[in-house]
């Protein structure tokens, strides 16, 4: 009786297994992923207030860009889109000068069918002129 029982149970370990292997691979890339993103977060973040600053000390939006895109260089080959507002023929002293950055980060888990792929990330930084 006691050999039916345990010949009935030679699956358990494969099905434990295929249970706990999914939650770890499912941690694992959740970690690797919210990671990338908030790497990404932090370079972003981070270039938008290059750009603001640049824009505060009355530089061209071509220097603004180009600010932008030196601190992005670390997160390689993603489409980066930068908005000033306003433009440099309309900026005066002590007035605002916004600039956005957003990037779309492709995702590299299968984490896609959770979050957007690719996943936007965007920061705006308002400075006032000097």
């Amino acid at each position: 009786m006691l050999r039916r029982i345990f010949s009935e149970q030679k699956g358990q370990a494969l099905v434990e297994l295929a249970i706990t292997l999914t939650v770890l691979l499912l941690i694992v890339f959740g970690i690797i992923e919210f990671s990338r993103i908030g790497y990404t977060y932090i370079l972003v973040a981070h270039a938008s207030r290059e750009g603001a600053r640049m824009g505060a000390l009355r530089q061209s939006d071509d220097q603004i860009y180009l600010a932008v895109n030196d601190s992005l260089s670390g997160i390689g080959h993603v489409p980066i889109m930068v908005s000033i507002d306003p433009n440099d023929t309309q900026r005066y002293r002590r007035e605002p000068v916004t600039v956005q950055v957003t990037v779309q980060l492709p995702l590299l888990t299968p984490l896609s069918v959770l979050l957007p792929n690719p996943f936007p990330i965007q920061c705006k930084t308002v400075m006032r002129v000097e």
